[in-house]
């Protein structure tokens, strides 16, 4: 009975703290609730572009916050914008929320709202829009006319090298600079580039910013290995490739090739001209009647080559021009008798006017040997093609076209590198065939196609580059570089094999895949100090510019 009353009386007193209201919970620290606010076009040509998010950073209090938009998009076009109608987000705290929403506002007008924070309080703002002349005021491009000079820029100390021999006491030149920015004095007006050379102001297009420039013939110091680290930048790309009518499509061909200042983008008949140095779209290139529907690339002198498809049986052709005018003419020429078809990739090391090697990959299917055919040049003269077997790597769904082989160099004796989906890996072969070393697939890469690899000598140094290319709407979409000097550094997996020595920034793909075709092209200047990698890719609509150089600073 005690036991009853005893327990009787603690539930009652428990009852009586059921009953006590609980404090009012309050977070120890309340971060400022608002981050960053951003806008896009809510319509026309750029509606939404993931590119065209122009994002303002909001400090603790701040009343009033703009957004600075561009006087043109893109940039280097004439299109003035309008912020009439610009879709707004914002990036906020947990459990913070303004009102009233945030939608598609005028930002020619002050735009108000309140935010309320995880505390509690609460605080207006407003938003709205400031369209901005450029800051941007570099020299993009410097070459001379004649001589023909390619000049070596160095932005840290604003200087340009022009490497020659020759006499530049009265030379033109032609720039490209920021986009919408003057330069003074005129370059294409005759001046002296020995000595001290000559200064050249760049404005940009604000009126303001101002960069001053000393262009004079000088050779700047080298690295002794490579390139130097901290020099690689991704100087231009394009994710809208759709919006220049180069739309992806089951069977098109994506490859690269290089020439001059050109470079072009096959999608297999039909081939596109974009400004090197500024990715700026030239058109369309004309064949000048010469049908080549396969793969394209160009050597190490910008000869550049096109193939067309050939199934068994079929007459294999290979095209080679000087440069974008020029018509090409039949370089080689085969009977496909390897019962597959081929011409989807094709690869060179060398000058097909000299000495160079011509690779063509043999589309098989999973299970078979992967093989390639292999044309030794001599003095501009193609030999008879040779079939090399791989041991050591099955071939698996490259009999779509999904397999690239590269070799080291113009000599016969040197290995290949040899790319292809499934097996996403980097392949080293030897000059019989024998797999030597092998890079596999990176971390999150099985999902994605390696399809493409080049090769590149550059300041004493031999890389390696692949793409990984959109086979599905996930996986990786990079560039990896590798220095395969040694050999034996090629282990592990792409994202961490000890050869590796750059991957590139990912674009991943808008919408449903379509096509996994995609291409890498790696090229050194003619006067050594810097290397690009450009990289497509058909489901991410991506065409990439990524520099490299070898100064020594």
């Amino acid at each position: 009975m005690k036991n009853s009353i005893k327990l009787f009386a603690l539930a009652a007193l428990l009852g009586l703290g059921g009953c006590h209201e609980p404090d009012e919970l309050t977070p120890s620290v309340v971060d400022q609730g608002l981050n960053t606010i951003s806008a896009q076009f809510a319509t026309g040509e750029y509606k939404n572009d993931p590119l065209a998010k122009f994002t303002a950073a909001v400090t603790e209090g701040q009343e009033r916050i703009v957004i600075d938009i561009p006087y043109y998009y893109p940039e280097n076009s004439s299109n003035t914008t309008s912020i009439t109608q610009m879709r707004v987000t914002a990036n906020l705290d947990d459990n913070c929320f303004i009102t009233p929403m945030l939608g598609t506002l005028d930002l020619t007008k002050e735009n108000w709202f309140t935010l309320t924070r995880v505390d509690g309080s609460k605080r207006n703002f407003c938003v709205t829009g400031n369209i901005k002349k450029s800051d941007k005021c570099e020299i993009i491009s410097f070459a001379t006319d004649e001589p023909a000079i390619q000049g070596v820029i160095d932005n840290d100390r604003n200087t340009i090298s022009l490497i020659t021999v020759d006499d530049l006491s009265s030379v033109t030149a032609q720039v490209i600079l920021s986009p919408h920015a003057t330069i003074s004095p005129d370059p294409a007006v005759a001046a002296n580039y020995e000595g001290e050379g000559v200064k050249f102001t760049v404005t940009a297009h604000d009126g303001v910013t101002k960069r001053v420039y000393s262009v004079s013939k000088e050779i700047p110091p080298k690295i002794k290995y490579g390139w130097r680290a901290g020099s690689e930048t991704e100087v231009w790309q394009n994710v809208s490739l759709d919006k220049l009518g180069i739309v992806n499509a089951g069977g098109k061909i994506y490859s690269l090739a290089a020439s001059g200042n050109k470079l072009v983008l096959s999608t297999g008949a039909d081939k596109f001209l974009f400004n090197r140095a500024t990715g700026d779209f030239l058109g369309a290139h004309d064949m000048k009647g010469v049908a080549a529907d396969g793969g394209m690339t160009s050597d190490d002198a910008g000869n550049i080559l096109y193939a067309n498809l050939a199934n068994p049986n079929a007459e294999f052709k290979v095209y080679a021009a000087a440069s974008t005018d020029e018509m090409p003419a039949e370089l080689l020429s085969y009977t496909n008798a390897t019962g597959a078809s081929m011409g989807k990739h094709i690869s060179v090391q060398g000058n097909v006017k000299g000495d160079a090697i011509v690779t063509a990959v043999i589309y098989t299917w999973n299970g078979a040997v992967c093989k390639f055919l292999r044309w030794v040049i001599t003095g501009g003269v193609p030999a008879k093609p040779q079939m090399i077997s791989v041991t050591g790597a099955t071939a698996g769904w490259n009999g779509n076209g999904h397999a690239d082989v590269e070799a080291y160099s113009a000599n016969p004796d040197d290995p290949y590198f040899l790319a292809y989906y499934s097996a996403n890996a980097l392949y080293r072969v030897d000059a019989t065939g024998a797999v030597t070393h092998k890079i596999a697939t990176a971390t999150w890469g099985a999902n994605s196609n390696y399809n493409c690899v080049d090769v590149c000598t550059f300041n004493n140094a031999k890389y390696a580059a692949i793409y990984e290319g959109a086979h599905f709407t996930y996986g990786e979409f990079k560039a990896y570089m590798f220095d395969v000097t040694t050999p034996d550094q090629m282990t592990g997996a792409c994202d961490t094999s000890p050869s590796k020595v750059f991957v590139s920034n990912e674009y991943k793909p808008a919408g449903a895949v379509v096509n996994a075709a995609g291409d890498v092209l790696m090229t050194a200047s003619a006067d050594g100090y810097k290397m690009n990698l450009y990289y497509t890719d058909a489901n991410t609509n991506a065409l990439v510019a990524w520099e490299f150089d070898c100064i020594d600073k």
